[in-house]
């Protein structure tokens, strides 16, 4: 009874911080979109409905892991715990590590560019976290895996663990399955929030301290309209939601977007999120008659609103975003789907989607590449094989630049140049497989693991 209370007690622990953590993101996440997505929430594109379910999955993460860990035997338990205590082990040296060495290369801009350079900084990180453990993630979960299997391999207790009749491949069940819930995790962050924290990184750290200093002017095209926004000082990119001053609205016509219909010039305008319109102040318009190029009509008001569909974000970011790995998922796709840019430029969107689905999948092929590196069944130590494996995960950075810079170039297909990387490293895992487990052919190794099954 007291076992059955204490894995209840966890899974209502998780359930409960799950749903305190949904009730603080969501919410907030909704209240981006409506900055950064044009149009009502009701015509969002179905790939940006995607970011809040995300977002609520990521948060219930460890209420699903923790419900089949509550069913698990004694042994996959006791695998779990060691796997787990040692992925996060890992993943919290790394991330201390790069947040330390950041903040060394970057401290004197933070304290030039913040009031409160303390309290600001806490918050410009909080922002990179995703785009930390995005960068290494898959790394940190070989990493716990290599040192899990090493610690039960050194120990004797993986012998242990296969002389009561499972397989190893059937022990190492526990460290695929919570690899797989991490993977899931660094999934989630490469859809939108590891590039959005790329952009804002950009962003801030180009910024400097200055009260009185402008904003760089920016022009923004919207295609889908038919306008052009000309605004020469915008707002900044940390906070859309301050007026725009000194703008040139120029409306064309959809059917011929060389003639200009109307032109609105204003000092100010501003945004009104509630029903997604611009109120321009101290503005003069003009309409284009048509047929010709002179203006027809001229007005000015003191206070105009206008329901254009554009919003703040939406304006300011392209002018900030020039590098595709701070492009969400849900933008490529988008970009993919309406064709836009030129060709080469749509061979890098193609390929940078297929590279964030492969990468996914890495982790898993990092994992299987661990065991055969982690475990030996010789008086020998564990080490050489474990550096072996860390070698050959730094060398998958390079692979996963040379093969997506083919891609991007039209060389070979896209993704075949993301997937290339996944496929060397899983024929490799099998190699050593072969080689490294009590020095069996791979044929063997699978009759054996399925006589043990039947």
């Amino acid at each position: 009874m007291k076992a059955i209370l204490k894995k209840l007690m966890l899974l209502l622990l998780c359930l409960a911080g799950g749903t305190l953590l949904a009730l603080y993101l969501v919410p907030r996440e909704l209240e981006q979109m409506r900055w950064e997505i044009a149009g009502m929430p009701e015509s969002y594109p179905l790939e940006q409905k995607f970011r809040p379910l995300l977002l609520l999955l990521l948060c219930y993460i460890p209420f699903l892991a923790a419900l089949p860990y509550s069913l698990m035997g004694t042994m996959d338990r006791y695998v779990s715990r060691c796997y787990i205590n040692y992925l996060f082990l890992c993943t919290a040296i790394l991330l201390l590590i790069y947040l330390l060495a950041d903040f060394t290369d970057n401290m004197e801009r933070l304290r030039t560019r913040f009031d409160d350079p303390l309290i600001q900084a806490l918050r410009f990180y909080a922002t990179q976290l995703p785009m930390f453990l995005y960068q290494i993630l898959p790394y940190t979960i070989m990493m716990g895996a290599l040192w899990c299997l090493s610690k039960l391999s050194g120990s004797s207790e993986l012998v242990g663990m296969m002389q009561s009749g499972r397989s190893l491949l059937r022990v190492c069940m526990p460290i695929f399955f919570f690899a797989g819930m991490a993977a899931v995790v660094y999934g989630v962050f490469g859809f939108h929030w590891a590039p959005n924290g790329s952009l804002y990184r950009q962003i801030i750290l180009k910024q400097e301290k200055n009260e009185n200093a402008q904003v760089a002017p920016i022009i923004y095209r919207s295609e889908a309209h038919a306008r052009i926004w000309r605004i020469q000082n915008p707002a900044p990119f940390s906070n859309p939601g301050l007026p725009m001053r000194n703008l040139v609205i120029e409306q064309f016509d959809r059917n011929d977007p060389g003639r200009l219909t109307a032109q609105y010039i204003a000092s100010r305008a501003e945004w009104n999120k509630e029903n997604s319109t611009w109120t321009l102040h101290d503005v003069y318009t003009r309409r284009i008659a048509l047929t010709g190029q002179r203006p027809t009509d001229d007005s000015h008001d003191d206070v105009l609103i206008c329901a254009f569909d554009e919003k703040p974000y939406q304006i300011i970011a392209p002018a900030q975003n020039n590098r595709i790995d701070a492009m969400g998922t849900s933008v490529l796709y988008e970009l993919l789907k309406t064709r836009a840019g030129s060709t080469e430029d749509r061979y890098r969107y193609k390929t940078e989607w297929h590279v964030r689905l492969a990468r996914i999948f890495s982790c898993w092929v990092l994992v299987l590449l661990a065991v055969p590196s982690a475990v030996t069944f010789q008086r020998r130590s564990p080490m050489k094989g474990i550096g072996v494996a860390v070698l050959l995960a730094a060398l998958m950075l390079f692979l996963y630049r040379v093969f997506p810079s083919l891609g991007e170039s039209g060389l070979i297909q896209a993704w075949i140049s993301a997937w290339i990387p996944n496929v060397v490293y899983f024929c490799v895992a099998l190699y050593l497989v072969r080689k490294n487990l009590a020095h069996r052919s791979l044929g063997e190794w699978i009759q054996d693991h399925l006589k043990r099954r039947l």
